[in-house]
């Protein structure tokens, strides 16, 4: 799926595209179409940014969170790139083309858990109705999703890229304008590079405007050791590599993809390969890499959990070569708990009981 990229020169479309936006709300703001208010407690994962923000290890880590102390968890999405427009439960066995790459990621990490569930809608509120009464709805990329109602909307944005001095599709990168994170209940810091004192929060939450009402959260992304898929031996870092990704924002996957820590044993990142978010790995594409991996030497490909949820099994074209995974969390160290306290009091003002262990 080729986009064309965000570029100044297309600036002076942007106010018609903030007309269309506006208008867009305002359907459901004037109750044109009356918004769904779930019944479920229910907390919208969002960003101003359009893709590569980090919200799918943010949604993991959150309900890697609730699982353990709650008897049901739900994470609803549209399903980017499906094939299929029914709203569906997501299991194991379904691909990619079915569900979307991140629903399949997220059911993969939970397996057959029975306690979470996993549904994609294009609808958003269609998926409610399939859900248990209290069970905690965790509800990814809907801050734009004007057809529901969230009563706490989580907004992230990623270290170094203030929405505050971006520009609005198609100029730059943002979806609505600077001030649309009024909404927000909280902001959420991804892709931190190091902890954040309290004097770099400060100065953060002084650059984006956030209100005393609006606290700011940190997470920042860890990566592990390359983990073996489909038979292949225990990473040793003496492989010569390709890495590919397509996802919204590779630049940190690239970075710690190809450290040469990683190949610590003599190994190499010889090529590295970029598609467009969501990409699908056809058949075609497959062979493209396999191509490339084997004109220059490489015995193994390295890439993202994300981009290997698109894949049902391993493709034809790759079976001579060792396929790895390079783990990508999310991990909100010191703001763990300030984080769960303050997500269960804003579920418990809002009438939702969801008791978390801190």
């Amino acid at each position: 799926m080729n986009r064309r990229k965000p570029h100044p020169r297309w600036g002076f479309l942007t106010p018609l595209y903030l007309l269309g936006v506006a208008l867009h709300r305002h359907i459901y703001e004037w109750k044109i179409i009356v918004p769904f208010l779930p019944s479920q407690p229910t907390l919208t994962l969002g960003n101003l940014h359009a893709g590569g923000t980090g919200k799918t290890p943010i949604a993991l880590w959150i309900l890697e969170q609730i699982q353990p102390q709650v008897s049901d968890v739900a994470y609803v999405a549209r399903g980017y790139g499906r094939k299929t427009k029914e709203t569906r439960r997501v299991e194991l066995q379904d691909t990619a083309e079915e569900v979307g790459d991140e629903p399949r990621l997220v059911r993969s990490v939970f397996g057959h858990s029975p306690d979470v569930h996993v549904i994609v809608a294009h609808k958003r509120r269609d998926a409610f109705q399939m859900l248990p009464k209290n069970c905690p709805v965790i509800l990814d990329d809907a801050m734009q999703h004007w057809d529901l109602k969230s009563p706490i909307t989580l907004l992230i944005c990623p270290y170094g890229e203030w929405y505050t001095e971006a520009a609005v599709l198609p100029a730059g990168p943002l979806r609505e304008s600077p001030e649309a994170a009024g909404r927000a209940s909280a902001v959420v810091i991804s892709k931190c590079p190091h902890p954040l004192d309290a004097h770099e929060r400060l100065a953060i939450a002084t650059k984006l405007g956030l209100r005393k009402d609006q606290p700011l959260f940190a997470a920042q992304e860890v990566m592990g050791e390359p983990f073996p898929r489909w038979n292949a031996p225990a990473w040793r870092g003496d492989e010569t590599a390709l890495v590919f990704s397509g996802i919204g924002d590779p630049r940190r996957f690239e970075s710690f993809a190809t450290a040469p820590e990683r190949f610590d044993q003599g190994g190499v990142a010889a090529v590295t390969l970029r598609f467009p978010d969501h990409s699908p790995l056809d058949e075609t594409r497959c062979a493209q890499i396999a191509a490339d991996a084997y004109q220059s030497g490489c015995n193994a490909l390295l890439t993202t959990g994300k981009d290997l949820a698109r894949l049902p099994q391993k493709p034809e074209a790759w079976a001579h070569l060792n396929v790895y995974v390079l783990p990508h969390e999310a991990d909100f160290g010191v703001d763990r708990n300030p984080f769960l306290l303050w997500l269960q009091n804003q579920w418990k003002a809002h009438g939702y009981r969801v008791p978390l262990q801190l």
